[in-house]
């Protein structure tokens, strides 16, 4: 039986940073490749919104798929450091430095 992480790596989601799974879909349109994404944030499941999602619009269609993915991906951290990084570094600098105390 494999374990969850195999399971929602097999169904297309990826790991991203601060604990998060991600997954991108696209669509084509008249202006372009649409791509969709959503961001999971399992940590924050009793805030009102633990998930961050949006679009990304390639107009280029010269541009391989595979390096749009890559640029979503991108955008997706990007959001996430822009988010989470600060507040979650900080808290991981304060744990670091209760645990040099001695304090849990």
């Amino acid at each position: 039986m494999r374990d969850g992480r195999e399971l929602i790596s097999s169904m297309g989601w990826a790991p991203l940073p601060y604990g998060c799974v991600g997954i991108a879909r696209h669509a084509q349109t008249s202006a372009g490749r649409l791509w969709s994404w959503l961001i999971l944030v399992p940590w924050a499941v009793n805030d009102s919104k633990p998930w961050v999602d949006g679009t990304h619009l390639v107009r280029d269609p010269t541009v391989a798929e595979e390096r749009q993915r890559e640029e979503v991906y991108a955008k997706m951290r990007e959001i996430l450091d822009k988010r989470y990084g600060e507040s979650v570094a900080g808290q991981a600098a304060d744990d670091f430095l209760r645990k040099l105390q001695g304090g849990d």
